[in-house]
């Protein structure tokens, strides 16, 4: 399923090669990661973070058109970084990512039909797994309805692969597929009659079922003892989760850009320790000044272990759609300055710790600081 997924988007974005554009983006730099495997510290665990510094390659392509009557937008993209100290080249990374998406009007109505691809591969490249590399596959049958630019509402129906690459104890335990359903709407709540400022609202929702390879887990631990990772059992039942996220986010526009937003991911899992629910709340925040472009985030996360433990500490519950942001509270600076039409420079600084959340007493920091060069054609 891979090859395909991945040879019918090179060859399409081949065939798309002598029509409109493409528009690339690449970037170059370097940074100082001072936790670059990013490990927990805590009672139990024999790990200490590595500070490194790490060099970091990025090219993006872009392009849209017309195609069988309906338009298509298809993005190509890879990200490598590669870890200045020897020591730790597991993290020697780079992530591969396509996503081809294609609409077709139906009639003289604001709806169109279509479908979606993705595919996300993070590959190493200086050992046999690298570190936290993954697939992520996915497929959607897609709706989309509008009126105007005051409101969209965009729906997707498919499903979802999962391949995690690292060897686990057992085999393929964090491996899963399943079907996926989403839901996006997007409005314009108010604007100002030249359309120079607004206020916009998004709200979406999404479900999957997701089937594990592996096996689900009984608490084993005698009656009324402290629930303990130690005295779990696994049992013949296949792992079974339901996925369930929404979201709601307000973003004014103006001579600056401010969002608010709020998340929620619930995991309903029939195995004993891997049931939790995420709360995320971020804020953003992007101005210009001058020839610089400034954008500020914050994330407060917090997790909650529905079962009254993790079972397995924080792998299982990633995203895995990058290599890059952690699935923590954060706060993050970016700075962009334009040195031309096609140049520009970068900083950025980051920072990820646990805020909050029954994580057994585990502990998390991790910094990072990066400046480099973009540029785009």
């Amino acid at each position: 399923m891979r090859r395909a997924v991945w040879l019918g988007l090179v060859l399409l974005g081949h065939g798309f090669a002598h029509a409109a554009p493409w528009t690339v983006t690449g970037e170059a730099g370097a940074e100082v990661d001072t936790n670059v495997q990013r490990v927990e510290t805590g009672p139990g665990l024999d790990t200490a973070p590595v500070t490194s510094p790490v060099m970091r390659l990025g090219v993006r392509a872009d392009k849209k058109d017309d195609l069988f009557g309906g338009g298509y937008a298809l993005h190509l993209s890879d990200l490598t970084r590669i870890a200045g100290d020897r020591d730790v080249s597991v993290e020697d990374v780079t992530l591969l990512a396509a996503d081809l998406r294609w609409l077709h009007p139906l009639g003289d109505r604001p709806v169109a039909a279509g479908f979606a691809l993705s595919a996300i591969d993070a590959f190493p490249l200086d050992d046999e797994y690298g570190a936290r590399t993954f697939r992520n596959l996915g497929a959607d049958l897609v709706i989309n309805a509008h009126d105007g630019e005051d409101y969209r509402l965009n729906l997707a129906f498919g499903a979802r692969q999962f391949f995690y690459k690292p060897p686990t104890e057992p085999l393929h335990l964090f491996d899963w597929s399943g079907p996926a359903a989403n839901a996006r709407l997007d409005l314009t709540l108010w604007q100002t009659p030249g359309h120079t400022r607004s206020l916009e609202l998004a709200a979406t929702m999404g479900f999957e079922l997701q089937s594990y390879e592996s096996r689900a887990f009984v608490n084993a631990c005698a009656p009324g003892t402290v629930p303990d990772p130690s005295c779990t059992a696994s049992t013949d039942l296949a792992r079974r989760d339901r996925a369930s996220r929404a979201g709601v986010e307000l973003t004014y526009v103006g001579s600056y850009i401010a969002s608010l937003g709020y998340q929620l991911t619930v995991i309903d899992s029939n195995s004993f320790g891997q049931s939790f629910a995420r709360h995320r709340v971020l804020a953003s925040g992007t101005m210009s000044i001058g020839k610089n472009f400034i954008s500020l985030l914050a994330i407060l996360q917090i997790d909650q272990y529905l079962d009254g433990l993790l079972v397995q500490a924080d792998l299982v519950h990633q995203e895995f759609t990058n290599i890059e942001d952690e699935n923590r509270s954060s706060a993050q600076i970016h700075i962009a300055r334009k040195l031309s039409d096609a140049w520009s420079l970068e900083a950025r600084a980051a920072y990820w710790r646990n805020i909050l959340g029954n994580t057994m007493d585990l502990a998390f920091s991790r910094a990072l600081v990066y400046g480099g060069v973009v540029f785009t054609q």
